[in-house]
């Protein structure tokens, strides 16, 4: 099993977890607007209790959004800044499959995940994830649009499969409830609100992640984000 550091703060939980000879060590608080001072320290805090340096590393993976413009901004930049100063690779998760990833991996073959988080201004983000043979499946992509519009899509995804949610994640659900949405009554699990780091290191255990240059890693934000660039694409004056 690879060494792999993980890193995300795209919503209000700020987590770093690392997998090391066979073991995840997980570092996580729900802390708003503190991350870009908590997550170096997560980072020598989940190195230390695991006896590992930096150079052990393997490759670092990042939760890419949809989420706060800020907290991609964190996660990416310190996964960039880590990997270049390193000579490491980086890859990229939607935070939208962390929010669902584990649980989906306990669900039976063919189980449906819905996670849909609050993304302000009258919006969600949401993506609908299935577990078959091993992998995950997208349903429907991750995207941006009102609670509303987002319920048509889940029901008229759910007629086409077949099939009812297994698994549901993230603060728009309560968004998306309040649109109309009907839930299992056997969904009765405390509902995650927030996705964690060490989801990162299950999905690339799941699926093979892609492996970047840090310069070309890139967010994942759903709205149109004009300001950023990649490293490599940036003028340097």
């Amino acid at each position: 099993m690879p060494t792999i550091l993980a890193i995300d703060t795209a919503t209000e939980q700020c987590s770093v977890a690392l997998s090391c000879e066979g073991k995840v060590y997980l570092q996580a608080e729900v802390a708003p607007q503190k991350h870009a001072n908590l997550v170096l320290a997560q980072i020598d805090a989940v190195l230390n209790e695991a006896g590992c340096t930096r150079a052990d590393l393997d490759a670092i993976g990042y939760g890419a959004g949809p989420g706060s413009f800020t907290g991609v901004r964190i996660a990416l930049a310190t996964a960039q800044a880590l990997g270049l100063g390193l000579d490491k690779k980086v890859f990229a998760v939607s935070d939208l499959k962390l929010l669902v990833a584990d649980e989906l991996l306990a669900a039976p073959d063919g189980a449906l995940g819905l996670a849909c988080t609050d993304a302000r201004m009258g919006e969600v983000y949401f993506a609908l994830f299935a577990h078959e043979q091993g992998a995950f499946k997208s349903i429907i992509a991750e995207k941006v649009v009102k609670p509303e519009q987002a319920v048509a899509e889940i029901n008229a995804a759910l007629a086409a499969q077949g099939k009812s949610l297994s698994v549901v994640a993230g603060t728009g659900i309560a968004l998306l409830k309040e649109q109309g949405l009907v839930l299992p009554p056997e969904l009765t699990a405390e509902l995650k609100l927030y996705p964690r780091a060490d989801s990162i290191i299950t999905c690339a255990q799941v699926e093979a992640p892609v492996l970047v240059d840090p310069a070309e890693a890139e967010p994942l934000y759903c709205r149109n984000e004009v300001t950023w660039k990649k490293v490599s694409e940036q003028k340097h004056h």
